[in-house]
C-alpha cells in the first residue's frame, strides 16, 4: 500500500464539476410527533413509573424527564453520542463509580453488565474503541449477550483487528443457523442480523447471508416487537447498502416515527440523501443531529460528507476540524479528514492522514475507501483507483469499494475493466441493484458499434442511433479544430462519446443509478448523451445535440488543460458561450432583473450558485452570470486573458491571485468594472429598470399621448414622452395594434418595440407570423434568423428559412438552415429529405448521399431511398455501392 500512496504524492489533487442532478427518491418529512402506537404505550396506566421512564428514553423522549438517574444519563449520552459524559474520567472504573454510588450493586451481574455495555458503547461511538474492548476485562467481568459481541466486533474493526472481530461474530452466525428459534427478543434478533451483515462484509460471504439478515430483521419488528426501532435502522442500512434506496427510506422513516431523536436513523437518512444529491434533505438531517447534540460527531461526519459531495472544501475542513477537536480518534472523522485533504490539493497531507489512520487501525480500509470515493467523484481517476484498489486488497469481501471501482472505470471509459470489476462485485453481492445495473450496462456496451475519428471514439447501440453516430463523426472533427484554436489545447486522449439509447441507460452509465434529470454529462475524457428523439424512456425529447456536445466538450478541454483545476464558474461560463445558441430570452430576463435589483452574485459567491443554490433562480443565474463575465473578459480585455487564466489554474494558482495577476487589479475592482459594463449591456437590451416595480399608464392614456405627439402638441411633457419611449409602453401599444385590422400599423408598432427591446423574441414571433400569414415569409427573415438562433431546440424557423432561401435560389444559405433543422431533430425524415434535396440541387452529391443513407437507416422498408442512392452513387461513380443499392431496392419493391 505504501508504494501506491507514494506514487500519487507528487500528483496534484483537484476538484471538478458536480455530477448531473439525480431524480431524488421521495423523502418523508419526519417530525417530532411520535407514532400513535408509541404514544398509547407511554400513556398506558399498566406501566410502572420506572418502565415508563425507560420507554421514554428508548423512544427519544428524554427531554420530558426530570431528576435523571446516573443510569439514565448514561443511556441518553449513548443515544446522543455525547462523549462529554466520559470526559475527565481516568479509567473505566472512574466512569462506573457514579453508578455504584447511585445504587448499582457491584455484585448484580445483569445490572453491571448493562452499565458496562453502555459505557463501552459510548467509548466505541466516540472514537475510543480500545477502551470499549477492555471495559469488561478491567473489572474482571465476563462479557455476555449478543449485543456485547457485536459491540466488540465493531471495536475490533475500528482497531484493524479483523480476525478478532470475526472470532466474536462467528459463534452468533453459527447460533442463528443451528437454532434460529433460540432468538426471541427484538434486541437479540437485531444484533444477530448486525453480526451476520458484518461477517458477510469481513469475509465476503455469499448472498445467502443477505436473506438471513433480512429474515432476522423481519422477525424482530414483525414478531418480537413492532416498536423496536433499531431493527428498522439496521434494515434501512441493509437496503441502502444493497442499492434499494426507496425501501431504505421507508425503513428509516419507520424508525424515526418510533424515535424522532434516533441519531443513527438521522445520520443514515442524511447519508442516503447526500449520495442522491438531495442536499436540502441531507442538511435537515444534519441540523436534526445538532439539535439532538450540538457537538454531535455524526452531525460533523454528515456535514463533511455533504460538503465533499458539493465540492465545498472549506465547509468540509471546518466540520472535520471541529469534529476531530472533540473526538480526535473517531475513525469515521479521521477517514473523512483524509478525504478532505485529498480534495484540498494537499497530497502530502492526505498521505499523512492515511498513514495516521493506518497506525491507529492497521488493515482497516475505511480511510482509503472514503478518499477513493471522494476522488472518484472529483474525476481524479488514477488517484481514486489507487486508493480503491488498496481498500479492496485490505478487505476483499466488502462489495462497496468494488462497486465504486467498477463505476470509476465506467466513467473513465474503460468498459473492459469496468465489466471485470463489476463481475467481482456481483459475485459478492448479486442482489445489489447498482452493481447489477452497472454490470449489465458494461457488458451491453462492450457489444456496441464504434466509429473512430482523429479525436473521437463514438459508441452506439446497433440500430437507429447509427443515424446520429454518423452525424457526430461528420460534425465533431471540425468542432475539435475550432476548440483547439479557441482554447489552445487538444485533449491528449481521444474523447469517448457514448450515445446511450434512452434515459435509464444514460443514468446508469453516468452514476450507476437509473434516474437522472439531464441529457448529457462530461466525466473527463468521456461524454455520455441521450439521443434527441422521442420514444419510450425518453423524457427530454428532441434538442440540438451539437449545441450540447459543444458545451460538454468545453469541459473536457478545460479539465484536460488545467489538470482538473478549472473553477466551476469559469468552465461553465466558457461552455455556455461555446454553445451555438445565443442567449435565450429567459436568460436576458434573469440577468436584467438581478442586475437591476442588485441580486447578481459577488465573485466569491458565484461557485455557490452551482454548489449550494438557496433560491430557485440561483443555479440558472450562476450559468448565465458566468457566461456574462466571460463575455466581458473577451470584450474588454481580449480572449488571450482567458488563456492566461487557464495557465494560472493549471499551475494551481488560487482564483483571486489568478484574476489579479491576469487583469492587474484586485477581484473587487474587476467586478466593479464588470458591473459598470453590464449596466451598459442591459441598456442595450432595452431592459434598464426591467424587473422593478413601476407604474405604467394604461393603454388609453398611451394612445391619447401618441395622438397628441403625432399632432405635434407642444404641451406633451417629458414624462409623457418617456412613457411613450418606454419599451414596456411600446409593447402595450404593439399588443393593442395587433387587435386591430390595420396590419401596417401593427407591423410599425412591432418594429418600434423590437428596436427598443431587441432581446425580446415576442416581436420577432409576431412579425414572423404576420409575414407568413401574408404569404411574405421573406419579409421576416431577420426575425426568423434571430429566433432560430436563440430558440436552439426549435427547428421550425430553420426549416422556413431554408425554404425561403431555396425559393430565392440561395442554395448555400438554404443548405445551412436545412442542416440546422436536422441538428435539432436528426431522426426526422422530413428534414432529412429537405437537406438531401437541397444538397443534390446545389451539386453536393456526397452530402446528398450522406443524408439519403440516413433516410435508409430510419426507414429501412421504403424502396424509394435505395432507388435514390442508385442515382447518387452512379453520379459519384461508386459503382459497387450503386449495385448494392439497386439490389436492395428491388428486394423491397418485391415486398411492396
Amino acid at each position: 500500500m505504501g508504494a501506491r500512496i507514494n506514487r500519487w504524492l507528487c500528483t496534484v489533487l483537484a476538484c471538478v464539476l458536480c455530477l448531473p442532478a439525480l431524480a431524488q427518491p421521495e423523502v418523508p418529512q419526519p417530525g417530532d410527533t411520535l407514532d400513535p402506537l408509541v404514544q398509547r404505550m407511554l400513556d398506558d396506566d399498566l406501566l410502572t413509573a420506572a418502565q415508563r421512564r425507560d420507554a421514554m428514553i428508548f423512544h427519544g423522549q428524554w427531554a420530558l424527564l426530570d431528576a435523571l438517574t446516573e443510569s439514565e444519563r448514561l443511556r441518553i449520552a449513548v443515544a446522543t453520542c455525547d462523549g462529554s459524559y466520559l470526559r475527565g474520567a481516568g479509567d473505566i472504573a472512574e466512569v462506573l463509580a457514579p453508578h455504584i454510588d447511585g445504587g448499582l450493586d457491584a455484585g448484580d451481574h445483569a445490572a453491571l453488565n448493562e452499565a458496562l455495555l453502555k459505557i463501552a458503547t459510548l467509548y466505541q461511538r466516540t472514537g475510543e474503541p480500545e477502551k470499549a474492548t477492555t471495559a469488561a476485562d478491567e473489572l474482571g467481568h465476563h462479557v455476555s449477550g449478543l449485543p456485547w459481541r457485536v459491540l466488540l466486533a465493531r471495536a475490533y474493526v475500528d482497531l484493524g483487528r479483523t480476525e478478532e472481530a470475526i472470532a466474536q461474530l462467528m459463534p452468533l452466525r453459527g447460533l442463528v443457523l443451528a437454532d434460529p428459534d433460540a432468538l426471541t427478543s427484538a434486541a437479540d434478533l437485531s444484533a444477530a442480523a448486525e453480526a451476520v451483515l458484518m461477517l458477510a462484509r469481513l469475509e465476503g460471504r455469499p448472498s445467502a447471508d443477505f436473506h438471513l439478515a433480512n429474515e432476522l430483521l423481519s422477525r424482530a419488528h414483525e414478531e418480537a416487537d413492532p416498536l423496536y426501532w433499531p431493527a428498522y435502522v439496521t434494515e434501512a442500512r441493509l437496503l441502502f447498502e444493497h442499492g434499494n434506496p426507496s425501501q431504505a427510506i421507508e425503513a428509516v422513516s419507520e424508525a424515526l416515527a418510533l424515535n424522532p431523536n434516533a441519531s443513527d436513523a438521522w445520520y443514515l437518512l442524511g447519508t442516503m440523501m447526500t449520495r442522491y444529491f438531495n442536499f436540502d434533505a441531507a442538511n435537515r438531517a444534519a441540523e436534526k443531529l445538532y439539535d439532538i447534540n450540538p457537538a454531535h460527531p455524526l452531525g460533523d461526519a454528515l456535514t463533511v460528507q455533504i460538503a465533499l459531495r458539493q465540492k465545498d472544501v472549506a465547509a468540509a475542513q471546518d466540520a472535520v476540524s471541529a469534529g476531530l477537536e472533540r473526538y480526535p480518534e473517531m475513525r469515521l472523522l479521521l477517514a473523512l479528514d483524509a478525504a478532505t485533504q485529498a480534495m484540498s490539493y494537499e497530497p502530502a497531507a492526505t498521505a499523512a492522514a492515511l498513514e495516521a489512520f493506518e497506525t491507529l487501525s492497521p488493515g482497516n480500509p475505511l480511510a482509503l475507501f472514503h478518499v477513493g470515493r471522494t476522488l472518484a467523484d472529483a474525476r481524479q481517476y488514477e488517484l481514486a483507483e489507487t486508493c480503491l484498489e488498496a481498500a479492496i486488497d485490505l478487505q476483499p469481501g466488502w462489495s462497496t469499494p468494488q462497486l465504486e471501482l467498477g463505476q470509476l472505470y465506467m466513467q473513465w471509459g474503460d468498459l473492459g475493466r469496468a465489466a471485470a470489476q463489476l463481475q467481482q462485485a456481483a459475485a459478492l453481492d448479486p442482489f445489489h441493484k447498482d452493481i447489477t445495473n452497472s454490470l449489465r450496462l458494461a457488458q451491453e456496451m462492450l457489444g456496441y458499434e464504434t466509429i473512430e475519428t482523429d479525436h473521437f471514439i463514438i459508441r452506439y447501440r446497433s440500430g437507429i442511433d447509427e443515424v446520429l453516430a454518423r452525424d457526430m463523426a461528420r460534425r465533431l472533427e471540425p468542432m475539435a479544430d475550432l476548440f483547439t484554436e479557441r482554447f489552445g489545447h487538444t485533449p491528449v486522449a481521444k474523447t469517448q462519446v457514448d450515445l446511450m439509447p434512452d434515459d435509464e441507460h444514460f443514468a446508469v452509465r453516468v452514476t450507476g443509478m437509473p434516474d437522472i434529470w439531464t441529457i448529457a454529462a462530461c466525466t473527463g475524457d468521456v461524454i455520455a448523451m441521450t439521443p434527441p428523439r422521442p420514444g419510450p424512456k425518453r423524457a427530454f425529447g428532441t434538442f440540438n445535440w451539437l449545441n450540447v456536445m459543444r458545451h460538454e466538450y468545453t469541459h473536457t478541454v478545460n479539465l484536460g488543460q488545467t489538470h482538473n483545476r478549472v473553477p466551476h464558474w469559469f468552465t461553465e461560463g466558457c461552455a455556455v458561450n461555446m454553445e451555438t445558441t445565443g442567449r435565450r430570452w429567459s436568460q436576458y430576463q434573469l440577468l436584467a432583473e438581478c442586475y437591476n435589483n442588485d441580486k447578481l452574485f459577488a465573485f466569491d459567491e458565484l461557485n455557490w450558485g452551482f454548489i449550494r443554490p438557496t433560491e430557485d433562480y440561483h443555479r440558472p443565474l450562476a450559468y448565465a452570470q458566468s457566461a456574462w463575465i466571460m463575455q466581458y473578459i473577451e470584450t474588454a480585455y481580449g480572449w488571450d486573458k482567458a488563456h492566461e487564466l487557464l495557465a494560472h489554474f493549471e499551475q494551481g494558482t488560487g482564483e483571486h491571485d489568478a484574476m489579479e495577476q491576469t487583469f492587474g487589479l484586485p477581484v473587487d475592482e474587476f467586478m466593479d468594472a464588470f458591473l459598470e459594463w453590464a449596466g451598459n449591456d442591459v441598456a442595450s437590451w432595452g431592459m434598464t429598470g426591467y424587473g422593478k416595480e413601476a407604474e405604467l399608464p394604461d393603454i388609453d392614456e398611451l394612445l391619447t399621448w401618441l395622438e397628441m405627439r403625432d399632432a405635434g402638441d407642444v404641451e406633451l411633457d417629458d414624462a409623457m414622452r418617456e412613457h411613450l419611449a418606454d419599451p414596456s409602453g411600446l409593447r402595450r401599444l404593439a399588443e393593442h395594434a395587433l387587435l386591430g385590422d390595420d396590419i401596417a400599423q401593427a407591423v410599425e408598432a412591432l418594429n418600434a418595440y423590437r428596436d427598443a427591446r431587441p432581446a425580446d423574441p415576442w416581436s420577432h414571433r409576431q412579425l414572423t407570423r404576420i409575414a407568413i400569414e401574408q404569404g411574405q415569409a421573406a419579409d421576416a427573415m431577420e426575425s426568423m434568423t434571430y429566433l432560430d438562433k436563440i430558440e436552439g431546440d426549435a427547428p421550425e424557423y430553420a426549416v422556413e428559412l431554408a425554404r425561403v432561401h431555396r425559393r430565392a435560389g440561395r442554395l448555400v444559405e438554404a443548405l445551412h438552415f436545412a442542416e440546422r433543422a436536422v441538428l435539432r431533430e436528426p431522426y426526422n425524415p422530413t428534414y432529412r429529405e429537405l437537406v438531401a434535396a437541397v444538397a443534390v440541387q446545389s451539386g453536393d452529391w456526397e452530402l446528398g448521399a450522406f443524408h439519403i443513407e440516413a433516410l435508409a437507416l430510419m426507414e429501412p422498408d421504403r424502396s424509394i431511398h435505395p432507388r435514390r442512392l442508385v442515382v447518387v452513387y452512379t453520379r459519384l461513380e461508386r459503382d459497387s455501392d450503386a449495385a448494392e443499392a439497386r439490389a436492395r431496392a428491388e428486394q423491397l419493391e418485391a415486398l411492396e
